[in-house]
Order: C-alpha cells, then structure tokens, then sequence
C-alpha cells in the first residue's frame, strides 16, 4: 500500500499507515499505530489528519477511553472514490468555472481579433469543465452496481 500511496501523490507512511488501519478489526489509536509502524508520533498525526481528510480512515471514540483518538480505515472504497469527486474534483470545476466567467466577460469587452480566439477557447473549456460536472454528479450520485449495470447496458449497444 505503500506505493499506491505514492502513485496518488501521498507519502509512503500513509500507505503504510492505511494498510494497518484496514487489516485491523477494531479501531486504532495514535499511540498503537506510532508503535505498529515505527513511525514519530507527529508524522502518524499528520498522515491521520490527511487520511481523514480523504475519507480513506474514520477518528472513532471507544468507550471508556475519553477523549483518545481512534482511527478505522474505509474499506469501502466506491465511498472513498465519490467522497473525492464530490470534495476534491467538484471543488476544482468550481473554481475553474469561476475563472472561466470571468475571463469570458473580459474577453466579451475586449474588442480585437485576438480577443475573439480566445473567448472561442474560454467557451469550448467551459463546456468541458461543463461535462465534467455533469460526470461527476451521475458518479457521486450513482452506486457503484448501478453504474456497472449501465455500463454493461453501454457496453451491448
């Protein structure tokens, strides 16, 4: 898990982190999985807090525990898939399209050629980033056996 981690752009540790999270029963905390994996206390925080903040593990409380932090890993990944298109990709269609508009609006005051080629450009991107919003609403929207089944549909047509 470890190289995974890296080919999505995250460190090794976190790899390492998820995968004792995903092959343990119950629960974890900060100082089992400081010890389980030799890592600083500080680097396992810091990847808890990025893995949580990709849906790819939960803090949990146990009872009789307080306040003390536990972490499970997500092993439903369809979950982790459209928690990130909904947050992280949904997040960059918006500011894109933002950016788009408003590019769109100066180019429409700007009165040369050049002008014009671009805002052709600003158009055809923003039917791109269009579509992608769409794409991601059916997949953020869809389970994941409803999508194979359309798919498959697809696939015969």
């Amino acid at each position: 898990m470890e190289r995974s981690a890296e080919v999505y752009g995250l460190n090794r540790s976190y790899g390492r982190l998820y995968g004792i999270l995903y092959f343990q029963d119950d629960p974890v905390s900060l100082d089992e999985l400081t010890d389980r994996s030799g890592y600083a206390k500080s680097t396992v925080s810091t990847a808890m807090k990025k893995l949580e903040r990709l849906h790819l593990v939960h803090r949990r409380s146990v009872p009789g525990e307080g306040k003390k932090a536990f972490f499970e890993a997500e092993r439903e990944f369809w979950q982790v898939i459209q928690e990130l298109l909904r947050h992280e990709v949904k997040r960059e269609i918006d500011i894109m399209t933002r950016a788009l508009d408003e590019a769109e609006q100066r180019l429409e005051a700007a009165e040369d050629e050049r002008a014009e080629q671009d805002l052709e450009k600003v158009r055809h991107l923003e039917r791109m980033f269009g579509r992608g919003e769409r794409l991601v609403n059916v997949l953020t929207g869809s389970s994941v056996e409803r999508l194979t089944s359309l798919l498959e549909r697809l696939r015969r047509e």
